[in-house]
């Protein structure tokens, strides 16, 4: 069976554009990358890529969102400090603070509207997480949020009518426990102690329908590369990866057969699963299968690097 350091030193010889150095840790200016000048040049002024969380149709960009747009800036590893990802976070942070309104119309679909405001600033405050999970502004609303779950679980089961009877009370969070963005909230961090982590990430690792937003199955199900499936599996470990329990869950079947399935990459002619729009690409042409395999090993090792 192959290993992280084995993958690496097949990556090492094989790397070559950019953004694909960057990622593998190697010293280079990444901004030299057509796909980095694609995500700077989309970017408006004010820091943002338009719309924060809901698309608008009426206008055509690069970006859908400027959550898409986060979500690629995470691919590609860019740092906090980095232009682009620093001018987005100051954003941000003004959403927080309530000095800058967002472009977003408000939902209807539960109370009239009322919480709206609220979860759409709990989803930007999940989305600066993934970027400064450091942040003074996440503190209180990461706090709450553990609270929140701590007494959803204590019955050992999630009681989602006990989180959200302490959400309407808390008034801060609004959003079901298996959508994505809590748990981006409650990563790289020392929030949760190790039981209420575990009951959380047995929680979301088994729930049939998957977690909302970024799948529809759960992460114990396990792909291949054949399956169309695959890149969902990997976008899962990708949410999820900065919890500290997260190699615990992986041992547990799923690093086996990503390893495998690295390996199969690495020494078979695979029919390489479809691509994404966006996400994955890091090699500045993919006319050659052979980048392409360099960039979907990429994502596999940024994950098995995590289960070391």
């Amino acid at each position: 069976m192959i290993n992280q350091t084995s993958i690496l030193s097949y990556l090492s010889e094989r790397v070559s554009d950019p953004m694909q150095r960057h990622l593998l840790g190697q010293s280079v200016d990444y901004t030299q990358s057509k796909w980095y000048r694609q995500l700077a040049d989309a970017q408006w002024p004010d820091g943002s890529w338009g719309r924060f969380h809901s698309m608008d149709s009426s206008v055509k960009q690069v970006f859908t969102t400027t959550e898409a747009a986060l979500r690629r800036a995470w691919d590609m590893g860019l740092p906090k400090d980095d232009p682009v990802a620093a001018k987005c976070i100051a954003l941000m942070e003004r959403y927080l603070r309530g000095e800058q309104a967002w472009l977003d119309r408000t939902e209807v679909h539960r109370d009239g509207g009322r919480s709206f405001p609220i979860a759409f600033r709990f989803i930007i405050a999940a989305n600066l997480s993934r970027f400064d999970p450091d942040n003074p502004l996440l503190a209180s609303r990461r706090e709450i949020c553990a609270k929140n779950l701590r007494k959803a679980f204590e019955g050992g089961t999630l009681d989602e009518e006990i989180w959200w009877r302490e959400n309407r009370r808390d008034d801060e969070i609004h959003l079901h426990p298996y959508m994505i963005q809590p748990a981006w909230l409650l990563q790289n961090c020392d929030c949760m102690d190790d039981e209420l982590q575990r009951k959380f990430l047995d929680y979301l690792w088994h729930r049939e329908k998957g977690i909302y937003y970024i799948s529809r199955f759960p992460p114990c199900e396990k792909r291949n590369l054949e399956d169309k499936e695959f890149l969902m599996w990997l976008g899962i470990f990708e949410a999820l990866c900065g919890f500290s329990l997260f190699p615990e869950f992986m041992r547990d079947g799923a690093l086996p057969r990503l390893l495998h399935e690295a390996e199969r990459l690495m020494h078979g002619d695979i029919a390489l699963p479809a691509p994404a729009p966006m996400i994955g690409h890091y090699a500045e042409s993919w006319r050659d299968k052979d980048k392409r395999k360099v960039d979907l090993l990429l994502r596999m090792a940024r994950i098995i690097a995590k289960c070391a």
